[in-house]
C-alpha cells in the first residue's frame, strides 16, 4: 500500500480592507485538490471563524445530532413514564380518597426527565463527535488564531508536488508537512 502523507496550507483571510471574496483562495485550492482526485474526507479545514460550508464550497454535512437528541428525549420520556406510573402501580398509596394514578402530578417528572434525556443525548453526542478527551497529538498551527485558514490534505505521497503546487497556485502563504503536537 502506498505511503500517505499530509500537507498543511495556510491562507490569509484577515487584514484591513480585505475584498469581499477573501475566501476565494481557499475554495480555489479545495477545487484544485478535488480535480487532483482528493475526496472531501481527505481534506480538512481549521479556522478561527465559523464559516459555513456553503461559503467554502463544501457539500452540506448531515449530522446525527438531531437523532441523538430525539433518542435522548425518548429515553428520558420512557424512563419518566416507567418511574411515575409503574411506581404508583407497584406501591399504591391511597391519600385522602385520591386516585392511584395521579396524572396531574406526574407531568412534572415526565417533563423534567424528558428534558434531561434530551440534554444528555445532545451532550454525549457532542463529546463522542469531537473525540473528547483527545490525548493524541494533533495537527495545529497557532496562526489560525490570527485570521488564517489552514487546509490539510491527506493523500498518496506520489502526488506531493501536485498537491503542493495546487495550494501555492491558489494563494497559500506557506505549505508544509505538519508535525503532530500535543495540544
Amino acid at each position: 500500500m502506498p505511503k500517505r502523507m499530509t500537507l498543511l496550507g495556510l491562507f490569509n483571510t484577515s487584514g484591513p480592507g480585505r475584498p469581499i471574496d477573501y475566501l476565494d483562495p481557499v475554495t480555489g485550492a479545495m477545487e484544485a485538490l478535488r480535480i487532483l482526485g482528493l475526496r472531501e474526507q481527505d481534506m480538512a479545514l481549521m479556522m478561527g471563524v465559523p464559516y459555513t460550508s456553503k461559503m467554502l464550497g463544501r457539500p452540506k454535512i448531515y449530522e446525527r445530532v438531531p437523532w441523538a437528541t430525539i433518542f435522548g428525549a425518548l429515553a428520558g420520556l420512557s424512563t419518566a413514564i416507567l418511574l411515575t406510573f409503574f411506581t404508583q402501580f407497584h406501591y399504591p398509596i391511597r391519600v385522602g380518597g385520591r386516585p392511584y394514578w395521579g396524572t396531574a402530578a406526574a407531568w412534572i417528572p415526565i417533563f423534567e426527565l424528558t428534558m434531561l434525556g434530551l440534554v444528555l443525548g445532545t451532550f454525549f453526542n457532542f463529546i463522542w463527535k469531537n473525540a473528547f478527551p483527545s490525548t493524541q497529538p494533533q495537527i495545529y498551527n497557532p496562526n489560525i488564531n490570527h485570521g488564517r485558514i489552514a487546509l490539510t490534505a491527506s493523500f498518496d505521497a506520489r502526488y506531493e508536488d501536485d498537491v503542493r503546487r495546487a495550494m501555492l497556485d491558489n494563494g497559500a502563504e506557506q505549505v508544509y508537512e505538519p508535525e503532530k503536537k500535543p495540544l
